[in-house]
């Protein structure tokens, strides 16, 4: 993996005021944590430790290893987000879905997970969007701020000064995150393009934005697929609607999966809890494959 520094754009005066402060407080004592945030960091394998872009660093990378990227929970939430208006799980549900079942989620929980970890942690971190419907992390630690994204199943094992440009290149993927003039724009290649609001956000400012991921009726929407990706034995692997594929450097192996066989080839694969997969089809066939 590669990374070239390209471009810089002049952070706002918020941002150098913050640059300029006082360095960042201890971390706390694990005993100060969260019971789910001392789970959730267990499963990182890492120990609480003072913020430092090193530590945030490390969180990042070891969140991507082993916290996959999946619909499964997606799907799972549904019924119970038309009932309350909310579609994300709740904190220590989400946590223990991820320690017990081997889940994780997509940008909006993983996302707010990663903010509410790393803000118990001591750092400042707010979270931010990318248009069309991506959300992320910014973290303001004494060397600037930074863009920390686990929720994007790309190969970012790290965080990236906020304000300036690199590029990527894996034989997986191309990833380019370009600072202009008129806005920070994101491309994967294969994959979209987006452009990233570096704007702080809370998380009831992103409502409409979490409804929206989860309207059934739209064509496009993650909720008429079964997905679950992450590295196994240091190779990023994906099940997508049937297709396993291992992304190998020489080029992608893929095995298809018969429907009646998932449950059973993702535990194998991946660890995962089977009736996590069971449940996600029931719900996916109850409310139909495709939109109306």
């Amino acid at each position: 993996m590669s990374a070239t520094l390209q471009t810089s754009l002049e952070p706002s005066e918020q941002t150098k005021t913050k640059r300029a402060g006082a360095a960042l407080p201890a971390g706390p004592r694990a005993s100060t944590l969260a019971a789910s945030s001392r789970r959730l960091l267990s499963h990182l394998g890492l120990e609480p430790a003072a913020p430092s872009l090193d530590y945030l660093n490390r969180l990042v990378r070891e969140h991507q290893l082993r916290v996959p990227f999946e619909t499964l929970t997606k799907l799972l939430d549904y019924e119970p987000g038309l009932r309350s208006g909310c579609f994300l799980p709740h904190p220590e549900l989400y946590v223990d879905r991820i320690v017990r079942r081997g889940a994780g989620g997509m940008c909006w929980t993983l996302a707010r997970g990663l903010r509410s970890l790393l803000a118990e942690l001591g750092f400042d971190a707010s979270l931010m969007m990318m248009h069309p419907g991506h959300c992320c992390v910014r973290v303001e630690p004494p060397e600037g701020p930074h863009y920390a994204d686990v929720g994007y199943a790309a190969p970012l094992f790290r965080a990236y000064p906020l304000f300036e440009s690199f590029a990527l290149e894996t034989h997986r993927e191309a990833f380019d995150y370009r600072v202009r003039p008129e806005g920070i724009v994101v491309t994967r290649r294969p994959g979209p393009t987006k452009q990233l609001d570096p704007t702080p956000r809370r998380l009831e400012d992103l409502t409409a934005h979490i409804a929206a991921a989860n309207d059934w009726s739209v064509p496009h929407s993650f909720l008429h697929r079964l997905i679950y990706a992450r590295t196994v034995g240091g190779v990023f692997t994906s099940f997508r609607d049937g297709t396993l594929t291992r992304y190998l450097p020489g080029r992608p192996e893929v095995t298809m999966i018969a429907p009646e066989a998932a449950p059973r080839v993702l535990a194998q694969v991946f660890g995962v809890d089977p009736d996590l997969v069971r449940a996600a089809e029931a719900v996916r066939n109850r409310h139909g494959r495709t939109p109306a």
